[in-house]
């Protein structure tokens, strides 16, 4: 009779845990893009980084030359960064916190 109650236990803690997993799956969606936001990221400071390594290892340029350079490639990594949080969020404001397409159709 223990081994019985135990076992019908046992089932219905699985059953009540693998239940509860179901609710959080809206947020799989939001998830998926904040970690991509941040690998996009980590790409775009790489790549600066790299170009700005090269203009400072450049013996051919001359000093206001590569402060020049290097202040351009600093603007176009800011405003790499600017496009990719702006489509983020123009994203996340068109799909809804479920991952549906938000309907405006109920907006009064």
């Amino acid at each position: 009779m223990k081994k019985i109650f135990t076992l019908l236990f046992a089932v219905g803690m699985v059953t009540i845990a693998s239940a509860q997993s179901g609710r959080f799956e809206h947020g799989k969606q939001a998830a998926g893009y904040a970690s991509n936001t941040k690998v996009t990221l980590h790409q775009i400071n790489r790549e600066y980084d790299y170009k700005i390594a090269a203009v400072r290892m450049d013996r051919h340029l001359r000093s206001w030359e590569k402060a020049k350079q290097i202040q351009f490639l600093q603007k176009q990594r800011d405003a790499a960064i600017r496009n990719m949080q702006f489509n983020f969020e123009k994203d996340s404001r068109f799909y809804g916190s479920n991952g549906n397409r938000r309907s405006n159709a109920h907006k009064w």
